[in-house]
């Protein structure tokens, strides 16, 4: 585990923390309109690049002036807003309504020392199953702009190409997007999933991403990599029993007779296929 420390003094600003893959939705600063209650970035105990979840910072204090925000809290937009003790501005916290609550470190400002947790291998995380529990009400969003970034990297390796994508949740997913979007031209491409314990002979292959290096899955040919948690919900369709704590499951479907398995569809964000859109 490592931990941040300030360059210019030494001191620790964060509790001992593991590397986890940069999550799809980091790249979407809001989420809705006045949503409450948002979740962290990342997990706590965790790290991405110099990104921590708010309860894990320590020993700094607020810079006075920064502490600007919209209606409910703090977002971040004048700059650092987070001093170390000894005076150096080495974060920003966000935590305003719509906006993942996060601690974003400035790179020049810190350091992470201690030894890094060793890389785990693949084989070793769970590929079966995606923990689709009603306490986790966030799961839904996280999947749609997952789905969202993988369609616009699928457009953008396809090119001029069209794309067929077999009868599935494959299908289920990115169809629409990519006849809605994509090339309708003579040459077709074909869409597929590898990863753990699956292979395919498609033309571009959707690969999850190693959850805590971020690395793609190793495979030759045109290959997408997507979050391991969005891969695993594409490729177990069959294995994802829900788990309901309080007898039901995804609002919509809590009348339904039996239960569904999962929920019935992830579509990609809309909003979020648009902002990548409009980057170079």
């Amino acid at each position: 585990m490592v931990v941040f420390e300030c360059v210019a003094c030494g001191a620790a600003l964060t509790v001992p923390l593991t590397q986890v893959d940069t999550p799809d939705h980091a790249r979407v600063h809001q989420w809705g309109n006045g949503v409450l209650e948002m979740p962290g970035l990342v997990p706590p105990g965790t790290y991405a690049g110099h990104v921590i979840a708010p309860g894990d910072v320590r020993g700094v204090s607020w810079i006075k002036g920064r502490l600007v925000g919209y209606c409910c809290g703090i977002d971040g937009h004048e700059g650092p807003n987070l001093a170390c003790g000894c005076g150096r501005p080495v974060a920003t916290r966000v935590d305003d309504c719509s906006l993942w609550q996060v601690v974003r470190f400035e790179p020049d400002a810190v350091r992470a020392v201690g030894d890094p947790d060793p890389v785990r291998p693949w084989e070793t995380f769970d590929w079966d199953s995606v923990p689709l529990t009603d306490a986790d009400r966030w799961w839904q969003a996280r999947a749609e702009i997952s789905a969202a970034v993988a369609l616009v990297r699928v457009l953008a390796v396809a090119a001029d190409a069209s794309v067929v994508v077999p009868d599935g949740p494959l299908a289920d997913t990115f169809q629409a997007g990519l006849t809605e979007r994509g090339s309708q031209g003579p040459r077709t491409l074909t869409l597929g999933l590898a990863g753990p314990g699956e292979t395919s002979g498609a033309d571009v292959l959707l690969v999850p991403r190693h959850p805590q290096t971020g690395d793609a899955w190793p495979v030759p040919g045109r290959v997408v990599p997507i979050s391991a948690e969005l891969w695993t919900w594409l490729a177990r369709a069959d294995e994802q029993p829900v788990r309901p704590r309080t007898g039901g499951q995804w609002a919509p479907h809590l009348d339904d007779d039996p239960l569904p398995r999962r929920p019935r569809a992830v579509k990609p964000c809309e909003w979020t296929v648009r902002d990548m859109s409009k980057r170079p």
